[in-house]
Parts: C-alpha cells; structure tokens; sequence
C-alpha cells in the first residue's frame, strides 16, 4: 500500500513539474466540422489573433461562461473565436443549444474525437486557448473564464503581448 502511494505521488510530482515544452504550439492541422454546416482548417485561422473554447455540455462552468464568451466574441470582431465541443455527438450539442434560445453564439465546432483536448493535453473542461495573429498558441486558462480576465487577456492579445 505505502509503495503504491509512493509510486502515484511520484508519477503525480512527474507530472506536475515535468519541463515545458521547448517548441512552440500552433493553431493544430486539424479540420473540424462547424456546427452551422461546412468545416474548418484551423490551422488556416493564422490571419489573426484566435480564441478557441473547449467545452461541453455537460460541464456547468462551460455552460456559466458560454454567454459571456459569446458576448466578448461579438465585441471583439478582431479576434476569432471558435467554441469546440469536446467528444459529444452533434444531437447532443444542438439539443443544448436549442432549449439555450438565449444563447446568441456563433462559431461552435464539433470535436467529436476530442483531438483539441488532446492535442493541448487538457486535463479538464472548461479550457481557453489563445493564439496570436501568427497562429502560436500563447496561454492556456484552464478552468472558468472570469470576464475580467477574459478583458484582461484580450487586451493583452490584440496588443500582442500575451
């Protein structure tokens, strides 16, 4: 049992304190379907600065900051933003967004297989991933999103000093 606990703290510590990366990320080849029909390259999204939100419908800090980031979406034209569900059939995601008719976004991608998630090794839902105007991922926010530190971080990224 005490080597067991050892061996998990010590893959956790790993983990934890493991080095970064020493090569940047990029927006990732990979073309996702778009909710409103059609797909995207977001690899090609490398024109300007790029906000892409993993989420889900299950995951209530999802559902709490969906609204806000939609509204920053639609005041921030400069900036892309894509919302990528994670793993959930396209039924799922357009039940959620019909019975949300509050709910004015824009952008939603289906990531059926989760590749962002993994791709970015998220370990959790919800988590924003910002990229420059060239396309280098930049920050990653695990967790829910506060509207100041949306405001915050979008200043930051049209500035180009994130």
């Amino acid at each position: 049992m005490v080597l067991a606990l050892v061996l998990v703290g010590a893959g956790l510590g790993w983990w934890l304190l493991k080095p970064a990366q020493s090569e940047a990320k990029h927006l990732p080849a990979l073309t996702l379907e778009r909710y409103e029909g059609g797909s995207v390259a977001l690899a090609a999204s490398a024109d300007r600065p790029t906000i892409i939100n993993l989420w889900a419908t299950w995951c209530p800090p999802c559902r709490r900051e969906l609204p806000m980031l939609a509204a920053a979406a639609r005041a921030n034209p400069e900036v892309r933003f894509f919302f990528a569900d994670q793993g959930e059939a396209r039924s799922v995601v357009e039940a959620y967004l019909a019975e949300r008719d509050d709910l004015v976004i824009d952008g939603v991608l289906l990531d059926q297989g989760s590749a962002l998630s993994n791709e970015f090794e998220a370990i959790g839902l919800p988590v924003t991933l910002f990229f420059d105007a060239k396309g280098t991922h930049v920050l990653s926010h695990i967790g829910e999103v506060t509207e100041v530190e949306l405001l915050n971080y979008l200043t930051d990224l049209k500035r180009g000093r994130l």
